[in-house]
């Protein structure tokens, strides 16, 4: 999997995925622009929540509701923790059945969220830097 960043303008690229769907990344602040670590924010928001979609329409019928957040901490210039946090509607349940939906969308995530899975384990980057004459 690889994606593509294009300088577009000063302190901002166009990233670029395989099919063409682009996002601009600038500096945290910058209208109409992700910083980059809101973009890991909303790589763990997606993966968990599609993780557990398919689970919960399941369990509650396609039309169900629900929202999440991510709130992070930084600290000496990066990010310490992350809190991911998620409020599934279930009007109309006993808490038995609440707790069940709750196992089962916690075990959805941590079985295939990659983006959670690999932040858990660890990532090894390189960099590899070339200037063409």
């Amino acid at each position: 999997m690889a994606m593509k960043a294009t300088r577009t303008n000063l302190n901002e690229y166009t990233v670029t995925n395989q099919d063409g769907t682009s996002l601009k990344v600038s500096p945290h602040g910058t209208p109409g622009a992700f910083s980059p670590g809101e973009l890991l924010q909303a790589a763990l928001l997606g993966c968990a929540t599609l993780s557990a979609d398919l689970q919960l329409a399941h369990m509650l019928g396609k039309d169900f509701e629900a929202e999440a957040s991510v709130k992070s901490t930084e600290e000496d210039n990066h990010i310490s923790d992350m809190l991911f946090e998620f409020l599934i509607q279930t009007e109309g349940r006993d808490e038995q059945e609440r707790e069940k939906i709750v196992k089962a969308a916690a075990k959805k995530i941590d079985q295939l969220c990659i983006v959670k899975r690999s932040l858990n384990k660890g990532i090894n980057t390189e960099t590899d830097i070339t200037a063409e004459p």
